[in-house]
């Protein structure tokens, strides 16, 4: 295993090995892996960020799942 800084860790708060399961999800089920990041995983992450948690409360993951969703 390489050592050093995980960008999709960094990125989004994911370890790259489960983003590659949740990418390969994506494909599966004709989801585009790159909407996911940008408008889910991310948003996600900044949240749990500012907050200083491990997770995010109901209220706000259902926020940021209908301001992803709009994006389709």
């Amino acid at each position: 295993m390489a050592k050093g800084l995980d960008r999709v860790f960094l990125h989004y708060g994911v370890r790259k090995e489960d983003m590659e399961l949740i990418e390969q999800l994506c494909r599966d089920n004709d989801i585009d892996a790159e909407w996911l990041k940008e408008y889910i995983l991310k948003p996600y992450n900044e949240e749990r960020n500012n907050q200083g948690v491990l997770t995010v409360d109901d209220k706000k993951l259902t926020k940021i799942l209908k301001k992803a969703l709009k994006n389709i």
